[in-house]
């Protein structure tokens, strides 16, 4: 599955229903990539964005050092930042949080876009009681987001103004074509410009459609 990323933390995730059996968490990090979008399930930011799967860690949803039965099992198992796996931590205030309004919500579970969202300057605010409790312990407007956030907001805005005038161009030099007061040089100097604007706005186009796929892989830092 690949990311779609938002401004926000991501939506709501499937797991794999039987991965191979490993006796050390650390093996399911593959499975977990791909299950999770190679995006942090928390903040949202992707690989991409931040240097590659080395700044990812397998995330325990129900913290290791409370569950020990929990270490080894892919349900307990999540995809996340380094940072967020930092800010998290042991951290654990209830095993109820909807109802509390404290806690970590389980994302294959949860629909986390129905309790984080957006709040403009390109941060986020808690919707619930439990998504303001995860924005505050989570740290989820701290800089290097707000960034991310603008930076996605702008390439989103650039690539559309392209696309429109590229679009406007390709129809332009379609209908000057067709007038028949253009003698043959110029006619081939349109078409030839025409198949390059074409060439470029399919590159882009393509190239925006797999902006998300990973760039990096796990061999990568050996």
């Amino acid at each position: 599955m690949l990311a779609r990323p938002e401004p926000l933390p991501m939506a709501r995730f499937t797991r794999r229903s039987n991965p191979p059996r490993h006796r050390s968490y650390q093996r399911y990090k593959p499975y977990l990539r791909d299950d999770f979008g190679y995006a942090c399930v928390y903040c949202g930011i992707h690989e991409n964005e931040s240097g590659g799967p080395r700044f990812f860690t397998v995330e325990h949803y129900r913290p290791k050092s409370r569950f020990p039965e929990l270490r080894n099992e892919y349900g307990n198992l999540l995809y996340a930042c380094a940072v967020c796996n930092g800010y998290k931590g042991d951290d654990w205030p209830s095993d109820h949080p909807l109802a509390d309004g404290r806690g970590y919500l389980d994302p294959c579970e949860h629909d986390l876009a129905e309790h984080v969202g957006p709040a403009g300057d390109d941060e986020v605010a808690g919707l619930t009681p439990v998504g303001r409790y995860m924005v505050e312990r989570l740290h989820l407007n701290r800089g290097l987001l707000r960034k991310i956030r603008r930076l996605r907001r702008e390439d989103e805005e650039l690539h559309t103004r392209f696309m429109k005038l590229a679009d406007q161009s390709l129809r332009l030099l379609e209908v000057e074509l067709r007038s028949e007061a253009i003698r043959s040089r110029q006619r081939r100097a349109l078409e030839q410009e025409l198949v390059a604007l074409r060439a470029q706005y399919e590159q882009r186009r393509a190239a925006w459609e797999r902006r998300w796929e990973p760039r990096f892989t796990l061999e990568d830092y050996r």
